[in-house]
Formats: structure tokens, sequence, C-alpha cells
């Protein structure tokens, strides 16, 4: 296990709109109107519970139906960083530094415990990451694999192909309504 990675999990919805900005990018959060852009990432190093939405959240579903079958909209991933990577901020230190208020954080802090995450997992930047600069893996269905960056691109036109639009990823956006650290672009 590559537990000096932290980890930026996503869903093969989203890689498209990752693959076209070439880089995970920091958003704003929706319920902080002063807050600054964050990009989140977690030490969880099977998932992080704040990210999953309510199909995921049972074991057995993540994993018999996340599989990462080609074209599949289930599919999950992640990005891994270095944790020692000085753009890294800790929680609660990001919170303070993107302007994040006590009362929002602490909602964060509330959503994502009942999701079943731990906030001291949780790190931030405000930074956006080249996509070069991160580890790529893809959730097989059993355990996390080294994926190719050619996945990207395949995710990107099978998109375009079968006309969908790709959805852009708004930090935080489940973690307003149910948890806290959720994916990110």
């Amino acid at each position: 296990m590559n537990t000096h990675f932290v980890w930026h999990y996503t869903t093969a919805t989203h890689l498209p709109t990752i693959a076209q900005s070439s880089a995970l990018i920091p958003t704003a959060q929706p319920f902080a109107s002063a807050a600054a852009k964050v990009l989140w990432f977690s030490r969880q190093q099977q998932w992080e519970p704040s990210a999953a939405n309510i199909e995921w959240k049972r074991r057995d579903v993540f994993c018999h139906r996340a599989r990462n079958d080609a074209g599949s909209s289930h599919g999950l991933y992640r990005f891994g960083l270095p944790g020692s990577d000085g753009r890294l901020l800790p929680w609660p230190t990001v919170t303070r530094v993107a302007g994040i208020g006590v009362p929002e954080a602490m909602v964060m802090v509330a959503n994502g415990i009942r999701a079943g995450a731990n906030p001291t997992d949780w790190l931030g930047t405000l930074s956006a990451i080249p996509l070069a600069e991160l580890r790529f893996q893809a959730w097989n269905g059993e355990k996390w694999t080294d994926a190719d960056l050619h996945e990207y691109e395949l995710a990107a036109r099978h998109a375009s192909a079968a006309g969908t639009q790709a959805i852009p990823l708004r930090g935080m956006d489940l973690a307003a309504r149910r948890g806290a650290a959720p994916d990110l672009h």
C-alpha cells in the first residue's frame, strides 16, 4: 500500500473535464461565499467516505458495482500526490488559509463524520496540480491499480461519442449536502 500518497478521489464522469484541463483545479465552496478555491485530498488509502455518493456507501456496492468497465459511469479513479508536497495544508489549517469560516468548517466536519470520514485525513491546496505531477489509479472492483494516462483520452472520446457533456467538478458540492472533502476539481 502506498501510504506516502494522499489521494483525490473521483468518478469516470469527471475524467473528460479533468483531461481537458490537464490539471486538478481548486474550486470554490458553494456554501462559503468568501472562501478561496480549494483542491481536496485525503490520507484515506481505500476511499474517502465523504466523497462517496449514496450508492457507494455500502462496501458490497463499492466492490461490485463500482468496477471500472470501459465506458462505465461507475468507474472510480484517484490521483495521488506525495503527502510531503509543500502545497498541501492539513485540516483545519486549510480552512483558515482558504477563508472558510468556523461555522462552515463545523458543518463540513459534522457531515464528514456522518459519512464515516475522519477530518484529520483531509488536506487541501489552493494551487492547481498538473496531471503530470500526479499518480493515476483506477479501481478494478477489488483494488486500486495504476492506470495509463490514455484512459483520460478514452474517457473524453467516449463522452463525446455518446453525446454527453463533461460534468465540471465542483469541490465540496457533495460535502455541502452530505459530507466533507469530496471529489474536487
